[in-house]
């Protein structure tokens, strides 16, 4: 049967047959799947030859697989991976032998918990086929939904995002655009300054690879006076009514002092 005929979730170990439903798993998915423990998918393999191998008729199978006697229990797929799946209903047979037949082991209570798990499930799927209802309708608050889905995903990197920047970053953490050899080069420090300017202001370095160790462009006197006049003017432009009038009050404080002054000196000058 042709591969694309099948929906595979080889990672998963499960597949199914699109045309009628018929599904399987691996011999490793059906193992983990009655508890047994890892590396103890070839308890499952020699299990599934003895089957095969047994006469339909006289066998000596617990009474739960004796109808698979002598069947084909392997579902091919011919997909690229060339995994071999098991029938579903070899899957549920062999797990209710794990989970009530077999002598007790490590793992006997997951498989008696998937037995269970099961039967619920399929006394549901039967019912389903009594009264008709489809898993396939969804409604129109369902389809809502699934429609906020993809806002709800953006929302969810925003917050995963903003949660990120609130963390400390780890101590080898080098931030965005920071050459390797150049960042390790830094004073311990500075690497802290620097981690923080990015998490702050998102800064990023630019011209690196230079003689210089540090890729921060260069900054003249005038421009570090204009920056500190910005700041002063900033500072005013933040004051109060209150603090501007004090403020006022106080240069004209100063230069009536300084008026004063000078007509002093003036009148203390010998002609």
């Amino acid at each position: 049967m042709d591969a694309s005929a099948f929906h595979i979730k080889d990672e998963l170990g499960f597949c199914t047959r699109q045309n009628d439903g018929v599904s399987g798993m691996t011999v490793r998915a059906l193992s983990n799947f009655c508890g047994l423990a890892i590396g103890s998918s070839s308890a499952i393999s020699n299990l599934l030859t003895q089957i095969e191998d047994s006469d339909p008729e006289t066998n000596n199978l617990p009474e739960t697989l004796k109808p698979l006697a002598g069947q084909r229990l392997r579902l091919e797929t011919n997909e690229a991976q060339g995994s071999m799946f098991i029938i579903d209903e070899v899957c549920h047979a062999i797990l209710e032998y794990y989970a009530i037949d077999a002598r007790k082991y490590k793992g006997k209570q997951v498989a008696i918990r998937n037995y269970r798990m099961v039967a619920r499930a399929g006394l549901r799927v039967f019912i389903w086929s009594q009264t008709g209802y489809s898993p396939q309708s969804v409604s129109s608050e369902q389809l809502a939904l699934l429609d906020c889905i993809p806002t709800m995903q953006q929302e969810i990197a925003q917050l995963q995002s903003q949660i990120q920047n609130l963390l400390p970053p780890s101590a080898d953490f080098i931030p965005p655009g920071w050459n390797e050899e150049v960042w390790r080069k830094l004073a311990p420090q500075d690497k802290r300054h620097f981690r923080f300017l990015y998490r702050r202001r998102g800064f990023r370095p630019s011209g690196q690879g230079t003689n210089e160790q540090l890729a921060l462009p260069p900054v003249t006197t005038e421009q570090l006076k204009q920056r500190q006049r910005a700041e002063f003017e900033q500072l005013v432009g933040e004051s109060s009514a209150q603090e501007k009038q004090q403020l006022e009050a106080a240069k004209q404080q100063a230069l009536k002092q300084l008026w004063l002054q000078g007509e002093q000196d003036d009148t203390d000058v010998p002609f």
